[in-house]
């Protein structure tokens, strides 16, 4: 396992758009967006991840990113918060312990720099995420998260 340096965004870049692929089909009140739509939004790292961002990846025998975990550190004002913000290893690499040794990093950089506060979002049906982020010490919280979205125009009353 490594951390990529700030410019190595490239290297996880294929395995990111893969990531979106994957996951957009279960979100059906939000777009679904090609390949190409995808690869153009991830042509540069995406805006939301604003603070400091750190990424841990691991490599196969032949040197390609097979893995990667992309943490977002921030301070809203009332101490660091660390985000896991996405996750991913290669389908033809799981099973192997990679995506548990990438959070398991993730938690060890959260203790290191005393984060107040750190979390991970997940689908509740994505019954292997879930299983991997309670085996670090990740555990649902009590709070109800909400979510708007933009009317459809056409759906206007």
């Amino acid at each position: 396992m490594e951390r990529l340096a700030a410019g190595d965004y490239l290297l996880i870049k294929p395995l990111l758009i893969e990531l979106h692929l994957g996951e957009q089909v279960h979100y059906s009140d939000h777009p679904q967006l090609s390949r190409v739509e995808i690869e153009g939004h991830l042509a540069e790292i995406p805006s939301a991840f604003r603070g400091e961002n750190v990424i841990y990846a691991v490599r196969d025998e032949i040197g390609h990113v097979v893995g990667f975990c992309w943490i977002v550190l921030y301070d809203p004002g009332t101490g660091l918060e660390g985000e896991v913000a996405e996750v991913y290893v290669a389908a033809e690499h799981r099973g192997r312990g990679i995506g548990e040794m990438l959070v398991r990093e993730a938690v060890k950089l959260f203790e290191e720099r005393h984060v107040t506060l750190g979390y991970v979002w997940t689908r509740p049906d994505n019954e292997s995420a879930v299983r991997l982020y309670r085996s670090v010490g990740f555990e649902p919280n009590r709070q109800l998260v909400m979510t708007w979205y933009p009317r459809d125009p056409s759906h206007s009353s």
